[in-house]
């Protein structure tokens, strides 16, 4: 695939940006908070699930957001031949797919890491297409602490607000040079969160570490891919810069309140902090026309036949590229009591019981990542499997609810397949990386 073939432009207006807490921009993200189970039966205290979507409002196509990009590539020994000559023309189409507005750097890794190209405007194409040519050759080990700690100081030089801050990470190894835990890349990566970089991880081939990858990619909210062929590097680059390119809001929370009486549990999916009754998840961008959402699992307060009470307060605050201000939501979730329980199950939410089935059957695949790690294979098919048998069993009145969890049970019976037919390495790296994108609901 050749990344000048794909339009990605899109509108950007020149308002400054202004502390308000409503926005008067026409273009807002779309926020819903549903319950799984808006009746609840009096007198009982069941588990039940708040969920909060956020939908990025449509992008125009006249022109884009400015991108301040730093690609990081692993040139050690291992990336020696087809791979890194994969990488190289992957960064050389990404340079073709920026334009004068759009800051760019490049750092390369191996037993060190060195910035080949300092972050500047891309005015030059040529000369930055020289430098990758010139630079980008393998040997060595993996320094990849120092080279992602490098791409965020490069990017950090163009921080603002109305770019969109990404670092793309390239690796086919393991980090062996400086700090390598895991605990180490998720606190840089926090580092990065926290400036407003999102960091995407490509792992190439079958030698790298996923878990350090996916690690890095979640606690900065960026993607993560597993690049079983290096030939389809292109292409793959090509999906992550139309992610980049419709980018519409940034800076986002989310804070979930409940009343005393009400229990939050826990958040299936995405990572965040409960401190008593308050809930707080961060996501460091939306997408147009991609839906995100915050999945809580709840207690709610027991109540009397023919009460309503209140769940839980919602607040949703982000950074509208489109207005250049900071626009916020604010919304009240009540349930109901009744004594019947046909009254409860009719009125069930389908989508927030797909979802918070979909999110549990995530956690249910990590466990069969380590059941994978001891050797349990057949173990761990069975629990995949299992995925896959509650996801059909689910009683739904809607056919489009009914055809996510139906297209959700194929993929973990897919996964199963992949365990009987592909290499261990192979199979562990497709499981953790379908996990991360269910997780973080990318292409749902």
């Amino acid at each position: 695939m050749n990344l000048k073939c794909i339009l990605a432009l899109f509108a950007l207006s020149v308002l400054p940006w202004g502390a308000q807490a409503e926005s008067t921009a026409p273009n807002k993200v779309i926020v819903k908070s549903q319950v799984a189970s808006p009746v609840v039966l009096e007198n009982s205290q069941e588990k039940n699930y708040l969920k909060i979507s956020l939908v990025g409002y449509p992008q125009a196509i006249a022109q884009r957001h400015p991108i301040n990009l730093a690609l990081v590539i692993d040139r050690s020994g291992s990336m020696d031949g087809e791979r890194i000559i994969n990488a190289r023309d992957a960064a050389i189409t990404a340079v073709n797919m920026l334009d004068s507005n759009d800051t760019l750097s490049i750092v390369a890794y191996d037993s060190e890491a060195e910035v080949i190209l300092p972050a500047t405007k891309v005015k030059n194409k040529q000369q930055i297409i020289n430098a990758i040519r010139r630079s980008i050759e393998s040997g060595g080990s993996t320094a990849l602490f120092a080279g992602v700690s490098k791409g965020i100081q490069q990017v950090s030089r163009h921080l603002d607000k109305e770019q969109i801050n990404r670092i793309i990470l390239l690796s086919d190894g393991q980090a062996n040079v400086g700090p390598t835990s895991n605990s180490e890349l998720a606190e840089l990566a926090r580092v990065a969160a926290k400036k407003g970089i999102a960091i995407t991880t490509f792992g190439i081939g079958e030698d790298y570490n996923e878990d350090l990858m996916t690690t890095i990619a979640s606690y900065s909210d960026g993607n993560h891919v597993f690049v079983k062929n290096a030939n389809n590097l292109e292409g793959i680059l090509a999906h992550e810069f139309n992610d980049v390119m419709s980018v519409v809001a940034q800076d986002v929370e989310v804070v979930i309140t409940t009343p005393e009486q009400v229990t939050p549990v826990r958040l299936l999916g995405r990572d965040g902090t409960i401190s008593n009754n308050k809930v707080k998840v961060k996501l460091n961008q939306l997408y147009a026309n991609q839906e995100k959402y915050v999945l809580l699992e709840v207690v709610p307060a027991k109540g009397q036949h023919a009460e309503t009470k209140l769940l839980a307060d919602v607040s949703v605050s982000y950074a509208n590229l489109s207005s250049k201000r900071v626009d916020t939501v604010d919304e009240k979730v009540n349930v109901s009591y009744s004594q019947s329980s046909q009254e409860v199950n009719s009125a069930q939410v389908d989508d927030v019981i797909v979802d918070s089935a979909i999110q549990k059957s995530a956690i249910e695949n990590e466990r069969a990542i380590q059941l994978m790690d001891k050797g349990q294979m057949e173990e761990a098919k069975a629990v995949i499997s299992g995925n896959a048998a509650e996801l059909q069993s689910l009683k739904l009145k809607t056919p489009e609810a009914r055809q996510k969890a139906e297209s959700s049970a194929q993929m973990n019976k897919k996964m199963v397949e992949e365990l009987d037919n592909e290499s261990k390495a192979s199979s562990r790296k497709a499981v953790k990386e379908q996990n991360f994108n269910i997780k973080t609901q990318k292409n749902q």
